[in-house]
């Protein structure tokens, strides 16, 4: 049934855009996307976790994200830095120079409208010249779209459309995580 709203709420959000005209109203801007994981345990695999700043933190922090992610949430993501076992739902976390502005890509491989894996990219240079807060930020808010999240217009979650310091989810999206699954 959760999934149902889903669609409608994105097909709504279409629908209204292409009939009168909304402007600001996308796809992107759903708390949800029509995309769900078929089964409640997801493996984030972390190619990025031996590459360290100069003071020995991890350039992406991967495993607080996912481990922040994983509180209160219906799906289990389950960290590793060895790979994913075979069959599993997998979402691999990797580094790779991006054309600016963009500063992380998350590439979901669907059958219909269920993820079967997940890409997450990051940028090398971002990486290298920016903050851990802002690290974190990119971090969480890609592994957001790697459970099926959406953009979301407000400051308050890592899952903003726009800029913001925001490290985490917040409880809205835990609540559309919840609705979705």
């Amino acid at each position: 049934m959760n999934r149902i709203v889903a669609h409608l709420m994105v097909f709504a959000a279409v629908l209204a855009s292409s009939l009168f005209g909304v402007s600001g109203v996308s796809t992107a801007q759903a708390a949800t996307s029509t995309n769900a994981w078929v089964e409640d345990v997801v493996y984030v695999y972390d190619m990025t976790s031996k590459i360290d700043k100069k003071d020995g933190s991890p350039v992406w922090p991967v495993y607080k994200a996912a481990e922040r992610w994983d509180n209160a949430n219906p799906i289990d993501y389950r960290y590793t830095t060895k790979g994913c076992p075979a069959d599993a739902q997998c979402v691999t976390v990797k580094q790779a120079e991006l054309a600016a502005p963009t500063v992380g890509v998350t590439s979901i491989a669907r059958v219909g409208t269920d993820i079967k894996a997940v890409t997450v990219e990051l940028d090398t240079t971002f990486g290298r010249t920016n903050s851990s807060a802002k690290r974190r930020n990119v971090t969480c808010h890609e592994l957001g779209h790697a459970l099926g999240l959406t953009h979301r217009s407000e400051t308050t979650t890592c899952l903003t459309s726009n800029a913001t310091s925001k490290q985490y989810p917040d409880a809205t999206d835990i609540k559309h995580l919840n609705d979705m699954y």
